[in-house]
């Protein structure tokens, strides 16, 4: 019974989602032609907030004090689930858009508002190319010096609800731009929604704000010790 009744609320909250998510979507797309700027802004903080609330969770958020307003960060979040995305931008309280797989970008929907969002678009691929993009997102980023831009270190979801391996794609970006690492933490997502599972299950999420990390005086040479630097502060909260 417990299983049915999982499902049944489940397949409620995916109908519901799915319908305000294509709807919402397709006015982000109407404002950013028509107008950016304020509208876009709250109405995106908005409709993420809207989404979370329709999925039952509900989040706590600490350490606001940590992220200076206007300041520019290269952020990092621990990657749990497919609600992610709109966590983040119902919780983080400044402006900011993702590092996306370029893959992304040609989902129907989806694909057509991270787009128009402005998010950055990057390939996982090893080699020449990812190097590439990451020069290439590098540029964006320093000519919106008004947006923070978030990072997936992990690169894939959780399979068991640890904290899983850091790459170096978001490290090198950093290096690259030079902004502070601001470390963003999930307690509590894996109970919500996993990977390989549709289930959302209501319930309580954390999102935790940490100090920013300074990027000076790494290079690629030693990125390693800001990699485990950065991720010590995760696993202080997720293990």
């Amino acid at each position: 019974m417990k299983k049915a009744a999982e499902f049944a609320r489940s397949l409620l909250i995916w109908s519901v989602g799915w319908t305000w998510f294509s709807l919402g979507g397709l006015s982000l797309l109407l404002i950013g032609v028509f107008r950016a700027g304020a509208l876009f802004e709250s109405w995106l903080k908005g409709l993420c907030r809207s989404l979370v609330w329709i999925c039952g969770i509900r989040v706590s958020l600490s350490g606001l004090e940590n992220a200076v307003p206007g300041r520019q960060y290269l952020l990092m979040m621990n990657h749990v689930n497919i609600l992610d995305g709109f966590v983040f931008y119902r919780s983080f309280p400044g402006r900011a858009r993702g590092i996306e797989e370029e893959s992304h970008f040609d989902w129907p929907v989806y694909g057509w508002v991270i787009r128009r969002m402005g998010q950055v678009p990057v390939s996982r691929k090893s080699g020449i190319k990812a190097m590439e993009s990451l020069r290439r997102a590098a540029e964006l980023i320093r000519q919106r010096c008004d947006l923070s831009f978030m990072v997936l270190p992990e690169g894939t979801r959780t399979r068991d609800g640890r904290l899983g391996p850091f790459k170096k794609g978001g490290f090198l970006l950093a290096l690259e731009t030079g902004l502070d690492i601001l470390p963003l933490v999930q307690k509590g997502a894996y109970a919500v929604n996993r990977r390989g599972s549709l289930l959302i299950r209501p319930g309580k999420v954390g999102f935790i704000i940490e100090k920013p990390i300074p990027t000076t005086g790494y290079t690629r040479e030693n990125v390693g010790e800001l990699i485990e630097r950065v991720r010590n502060v995760y696993l202080q909260h997720v293990e």
